[in-house]
């Protein structure tokens, strides 16, 4: 059977469809256990780990529809079942020995272009790489900046703070202050990290490539929240 590229998530280097399963570069051991307990408690918003292929890939089961970059592209409704969606994980592992004695365990990286939507709304995350023991408010920052805040798109902030209203209701109880504090301190270790990336000779041009966008993109929209602050911090009371 043929093999088709798939374009779409965020940090597989090599992810095809081959009839109703997807093949991608292995993840780590830790994530199929992960989804293999995700799949034993009946959480529907992610793939199923279906094994290892020849080649070594794993298998997972293959989820129709597409990721998403603009607003306009999501449906009525869509913040809110995304912040659901995350909650449900970590429910879903918290105590649970995969979290290792933290909070839960996280998906590390559940922005929309690791999100499968279909008509619009979203209906599992993909990409579970990142996955690890970790703390709630980290997840769901993450989720809440790359959702909700961007600097490019012509997107009005009074919308960007009614999404990320929506999507902390779905979620649940998170105070205003804490989850823009975490916002911006995800976007800075970013910062950070790839800076140290960027000017690192031994990397690639195209790694370092990446991370100059990467800082781009982080820095700008934490620009955003800090001028916004005040409008984002009432939009969540």
């Amino acid at each position: 059977m043929s093999e088709e590229f798939l374009a779409g998530g965020h940090s597989a280097d090599e992810v095809v469809r081959i009839g109703d399963t997807v093949h991608r570069a292995p993840a780590s051991p830790f994530a199929a256990r992960v989804l293999s307990h995700l799949e034993s408690v009946g959480y529907p918003y992610a793939p199923r780990h279906l094994g290892v292929d020849d080649r070594g890939r794993d298998v997972l089961t293959h989820l129709p529809g597409r990721t998403t970059d603009h607003p306009t592209q999501r449906a009525e409704g869509a913040y809110a079942r995304g912040g659901e969606m995350l909650r449900a994980l970590h429910d879903a592992t918290a105590g649970h020995p995969l979290a290792g004695g933290a909070e839960c365990v996280v998906h590390g990286d559940p922005g929309p272009f690791n999100t499968i939507f279909r008509d619009g709304t979203p209906v599992a995350f993909i990409d579970w790489s990142g996955c690890a023991p970790g703390t709630r408010l980290d997840d769901v920052a993450y989720l809440a900046w790359t959702w909700c805040v961007q600097s490019q798109g012509n997107v009005p902030i009074a919308d960007q703070a009614a999404h990320l209203r929506e999507l902390r209701d779905g979620y649940g109880d998170i105070g205003p202050d804490d989850l823009v504090a975490a916002m911006v301190g995800r976007q800075t270790r970013i910062v950070d990290h790839e800076t140290t990336n960027r000017d690192d000779p031994s990397l690639t041009a195209t790694r370092r490539e990446h991370a100059e966008n990467a800082i781009r993109w982080a820095a700008s929209d934490r620009a955003l929240i800090l001028e916004h602050r005040e409008l984002l911090l009432a939009a969540l009371r």
